[in-house]
């Protein structure tokens, strides 16, 4: 009966943990649109990543972690760290930017889905017709959701078709990302990966910060012109999301199912359409409101089933190595 009862406070500390998860998740891409509208896209990833990674790879020396990377793993840590900073910052960035961020939490809300499609591309799985419909269904209260947070008087304006065209590549490079990180994952451990995948892509960005200064923004910018809301937008990317929040869902997968893991904080695109919706005013009201109840519905609906799906995807096998690190 006693080990009985010590359980329970240890479960309401992981929904607790799952709860943080799934906040931050969904205040991910608010912080990004408040980052993006006051400081450079181009360059501030160099900063995010730069940081993150050095205290992501402080982490993994200061609790035992750190393992030598073999020689013949080098190529995929050069395509990864490609994957995670220049071309998946691209998109996520420049997306929120030209759309909106419950755009970005939509798109990364189909992540599930389209690991799937990537690893059934790779050859790594078999389609199935469960996932088929689970497709079918998180695609279909996407665009819905999209629909129904159209801004003005026009359906779809250039401009955020053009956002939401960089974040569905987002969506598709972080998945991918995904997908060929599992052998990495599973030798040196999810903390030492990152680690190493965030540096490295920052070096690659580096390059890119030049181009910036030279031809885009960067060379009419300056520190003065940022507002507490841009440094709030980029501290919480750097510390909250790419650091703390990876090191929470490191955690929360060592202790707690990763199938019920996935469907709770998936549903993180609910929590930004919510504050979204606050800061601007108006966007749940009426018909608008409506759809975006209606397509949320469906989402999620999709989401639940690809993430019960019984064949195991490869986001699975990545979660559940890093279960097997810590236990």
């Amino acid at each position: 009966m006693a080990r009985r009862c010590g359980t329970v406070p240890q479960m309401w500390q992981v929904y607790g943990l799952l709860f943080m998860v799934t906040v931050i998740a969904g205040l991910t891409p608010i912080a990004a649109g408040a980052a993006t509208s006051e400081i450079p896209p181009l360059s501030l990833p160099v900063f995010r990543f730069g940081l993150a990674g050095g205290l992501l790879w402080i982490t993994a020396r200061v609790l035992g972690l750190s393992k030598p990377v073999p020689s013949a793993r080098r190529p995929l840590f050069i395509c990864l760290g490609l994957l995670c900073v220049p071309v998946n910052q691209l998109g996520f960035l420049y997306g929120i930017k030209l759309a909106s961020p419950t755009h970005g939490a939509i798109a990364y809300a189909l992540v599930p889905v389209l690991v799937f499609w990537v690893s059934v591309v790779l050859r790594r799985n078999a389609p199935t017709r469960r996932m088929a419909l689970a497709s079918a269904l998180a695609c279909a209260g996407a665009l819905t959701v999209v629909l129904s947070t159209r801004q003005g008087s026009s359906l779809l304006t250039t401009r955020i078709l053009t956002g939401d065209i960089f974040l569905l590549s987002a969506a598709i490079s972080w998945s991918l990302f995904v997908v060929l990180s599992q052998p990495l994952v599973k030798e040196l451990g999810a903390v030492r990966t990152l680690s190493l995948v965030m540096l490295i892509g920052t070096a690659f960005q580096l390059p890119l910060v030049l181009v910036d200064w030279r031809w885009f923004e960067l060379g009419t910018f300056t520190l003065a012109q940022v507002s507490w809301k841009g440094f709030g937008g980029l501290l919480f990317l750097t510390l909250i999301t790419a650091y703390l929040n990876y090191l929470l869902w490191y955690i929360v997968t060592a202790r707690f199912d990763v199938t019920k893991s996935a469907i709770i904080t998936n549903a993180h695109f609910l929590i930004t359409v919510l504050v979204e919706s606050v800061l601007i005013g108006g966007v749940l009201s009426g018909w608008g409101g409506v759809g975006i109840g209606v397509g949320s519905a469906i989402l999620f609906a999709g989401i639940a089933l690809s993430s019960s799906a019984r064949s195991e995807t490869p986001i699975d096998n990545v979660r559940r190595s890093q279960q097997n690190q810590t236990t």
